[in-house]
């Protein structure tokens, strides 16, 4: 027991709601601040990766260190997390943070280039901002969780996690919930309240006070973070602020100029609503133009792969378009241009609005079309704070442009255009589509760093003079980084790896010193790297699950919720299951299980099922090869953690593991998709080794700690 605990004592009545509603802050408050810092730091939106490492990180810390907080003085240190939060939201509402190495029209962090608009470029402060609100969240965590490992450990383990998952999925299920009824930010705090005070004990009335009191703060000062526009704080003119499923999005009619219509994406300046005579430009009419030059008739059936708020629908109207399927992901944006764009084309019967994925509705689609536009699609988040892909990047690979080149008609073609900002990543885009097609894509304009890109049916150029760059990479379903020039994970990445494996090898040397200090029961190392590694290679199969899901049913983020949400279950499942099955061969006999679901991308690979046309069979094959081996792993985890002696260090081992799995995922830039499997495939034989030898050491799951106190 750690110095100035009192003597041992059984849970209280209350101790098991208090641990659920641990779970449900814990999980419902990384929501909130992975959108929320997203929405209101420049930039962070294409790494929220970061902000859940800094949770792992906390968790990890807390749950492992927890035993040198005295029990007078976790409570104290708990109701600490919410002062620290309102500093964090008081940092970020004062000094408008953004995020390092980003000019005021894009960045390239490791290679990987990234589309931004912001009124200046990020400086040498960005870093020491970037620092603050990275051990802000880290420090909000810990402190959270140091609490939960005090009740952690008042249970057999296996009732400790299930609670805790139980927790967590009443958290993420009450943010989906927010989310499909795009309740403001500022609310997400109020609905935190009443969770952080029930998962408190009593203490003096002035502790119990400045809970709700530091929240009420939180609140206002999100209130007005939402009051007046990011890009220009001194804007006088009327600011409209929603909060999508994907992102915060302002928008302004510039009620110093009508004709200054804007959206604003994450603080990001996105899109322009322009009146028609705007849209004669050659980057919106240059597709029309052509058609004219060549003689055929114009585009009657028009596809819109991200149509935003409409100008490309305007255009396409004007030119004489008889049908447009315009596909907009994000619902608000599209109801924005609904609402105020000057043409008005979601208003006209010609046109059907739909609010889904691009690549998810060209799998769907029957219908043949004279023209598909990819327009700009450059989004600014990613599909997942586990996932390196942003939600268009299923768009821009061979396998999307084949199935887009199967849908036109006999003379139809298909149109690329955006600010490339690299010429590199032109060239990436006609080879690509070459591959795909067989055609050479032709370049219809072209202006420093913008370009058109067309080919078809009856539509394509000559070879170019010169062969493709050999170093360029051309994106696939299972390597889907049309941003990034070549397969490769980036040094900046394996930096930041080697810094969190020298932070987790710090900490276990800590550990074992102080456990020696005290006297305290010890887990063998092989057990403790056991249970780590499972974190890292669990976090993998998450990410892996998300990605497969996204490719097969879209990046929408109700697609993504649900598959977290199935993750948690399978948790529960397998807690269930381990409490039954007690045989000792069940380790082995899941595991085998598990690696052999695993590999099994290789012998039938995920994006075959594109072609099963039965949605519902594709989608009961997919939950299968999905959420198979997520099962198993959990099987391993939990048949391996219910009888250990020391469970709140265990799980935090596991949640260090999974930050340095969360970094690992990078690797996906060098190896795709599928060979991540074989990472986690490598990790679990890994994992039962250990496992085993942990038990050999007689310091595995049979030896017992006396009953800790809380």
């Amino acid at each position: 027991m750690s110095t100035g605990d009192p003597p041992a004592i059984s849970p209280g009545r209350f101790d098991a709601p208090r641990l659920f509603l641990l779970g449900f802050l814990t999980l419902f408050l990384e929501l909130v601040l992975i959108r929320y810092l997203a929405g209101n730091i420049w930039n962070l939106g294409y790494f929220p990766n970061l902000v859940l490492l800094a949770v792992f990180l906390g968790m990890g810390f807390g749950f492992l260190l927890h035993h040198l907080v005295p029990a007078e003085s976790s409570p104290r240190l708990y109701h600490g997390a919410a002062l620290t939060l309102l500093l964090l939201i008081l940092f970020v509402r004062f000094f408008s943070p953004s995020f390092p190495s980003f000019g005021t029209s894009g960045g390239e962090i490791g290679g990987e280039v990234y589309f931004t608009g912001t009124p200046e470029a990020s400086g040498v402060a960005s870093y020491f901002m970037f620092g603050f609100w990275f051990l802000s969240v880290a420090v909000i965590f810990a402190l959270i969780s140091q609490r939960t490992a005090k009740l952690f450990r008042l249970f057999p383990p296996l009732v400790s996690y299930t609670l805790d998952i139980s927790g967590s999925v009443c958290g993420i299920l009450t943010f989906m919930l927010l989310s499909w009824y795009q309740v403001p930010a500022p609310y997400w705090f109020l609905i935190a309240v009443p969770f952080f005070m029930g998962a408190m004990e009593r203490g003096p009335v002035k502790l119990l006070l400045y809970i709700p009191l530091s929240f009420a703060v939180i609140f206002l000062l999100a209130l007005n973070q939402d009051s007046r526009l990011l890009w220009e704080p001194y804007y006088q003119g009327s600011v409209e602020v929603h909060w999508s499923p994907y992102q915060k999005i302002e928008y302004t009619d510039g009620l110093s100029n009508p004709s200054w219509k804007k959206v604003y994406v994450n603080g990001i300046q996105h899109q322009d609503l322009y009146r028609l005579e705007e849209l004669r430009r050659p980057i919106y009419m240059r597709p029309h133009e052509y058609r004219k030059e060549v003689g055929l008739e114009p585009y009657r059936t028009v596809l819109i792969i991200g149509a935003g708020t409409g100008n490309d629908v305007a255009v396409a109207l004007a030119n004489g378009a008889e049908i447009v399927d315009a596909v907009e992901i994000d619902p608000v944006i599209a109801e924005l241009g609904r609402r105020y764009h000057p043409e008005q084309p979601y208003s006209d019967s010609r046109v059907n609005l739909i609010v889904d994925d691009g690549r998810a509705f060209m799998a769907r689609t029957e219908r043949r079309y004279d023209l598909i536009i990819f327009a700009l699609t450059d989004s600014l988040i990613r599909v997942s704070a586990m996932s390196q892909l942003r939600l268009e990047n299923y768009l821009f690979t061979e396998d999307s442009i084949r199935r887009a080149y199967g849908l036109l008609s006999e003379t139809g073609d298909i149109s690329l255009y955006n600010e490339y900002r690299r010429a590199w990543l032109v060239e990436k885009y006609q080879k690509m589509i070459h591959v795909a097609t067989g055609k050479y894509p032709r370049v219809i304009f072209q202006r420093r760093t913008i370009a058109s890109l067309l080919v078809g049916r009856l539509t394509s150029a000559e070879a170019p003079p010169a062969l493709f760059d050999p170093d360029i990479d051309i994106p696939t379903d299972d390597w889907p980084f049309p941003y990034l020039k070549k397969r490769g994970m980036p040094g900046v990445y394996m930096m930041a790896l080697v810094g969190v494996g020298l932070i987790v090898l710090a900490m276990a040397l800590l550990q074992r010193r102080l456990s020696r200090i005290r006297g305290e029961a010890r887990v063998a190392p092989a057990t403790k790297i056991a249970f780590f590694l499972m974190g890292v290679a669990f976090l993998l199969l998450e990410t892996k699950s998300i990605v497969q899901f996204s490719l097969l049913f879209g990046t929408t983020w109700i697609n993504t919720s649900l598959v977290f949400v199935a993750v948690l279950v399978l948790v529960l499942a397998a807690n269930w299951c381990a409490s039954l099955l007690r045989h000792p061969s069940v380790l082995p006999v899941v595991s085998a299980l598990l690696i052999a679901s695993c590999l099994a991308v290789f012998f039938y690979p995920v994006s075959n099922l594109l072609y099963i046309e039965s949605g519902l069979l594709r989608f009961v094959l997919a939950s299968l090869m999905t959420f198979s081996p997520i099962f198993f792993a959990n099987m391993i985890f939990s048949v391996s953690f219910r009888d250990q002696p020391v469970a709140e260090h265990i799980f935090g081992w596991n949640l260090l593991g999974a930050s340095v799995g969360g970094l690992l995922e990078y690797a996906s830039m060098a190896i795709g998709y599928n060979a991540l499997a074989v990472v986690v495939a490598i990790c679990y034989a890994l994992v039962v080794l250990l496992i085993a030898s942990g038990r050999r050491s007689g310091l595995g799951p049979h030896f017992r700690q006396e009953l800790p106190s809380r």
